[in-house]
């Protein structure tokens, strides 16, 4: 099993590592459950890129430890969310 790096959290992920941390969470019923995963709707895409840029995604999710698939879909997510700007537009 490979060792995965620690990657630093967002201010988010720190607020919810301190609430577990202290045992102040709630657990979620299974109702409660049941329908956050039914709002969350995935679909599988096929998408055709050059091969030295899958090796650069590989490369760096390996360094961070994630499956290179699960980096794509969070460079693309930030992107559409306006968290990841091109460098032109800075």
């Amino acid at each position: 099993m490979k060792k995965k790096k620690n990657v630093p959290l967002d201010d988010e992920e720190r607020e919810l590592m301190e609430l577990v941390e202290s045992g102040r969470t709630v657990p979620v019923s299974d109702e409660e459950l049941a329908s956050m995963k039914r709002s969350v709707v995935s679909k599988n895409v096929s998408i055709r890129m050059q091969t030295s840029d899958i090796d650069g995604f590989k490369k760096k999710a390996q360094a961070a430890g994630i499956p290179y698939q699960t980096l794509i879909n969070s460079v693309l997510h930030r992107y559409l969310i306006g968290a990841l700007v091109p460098k032109e537009s800075l």
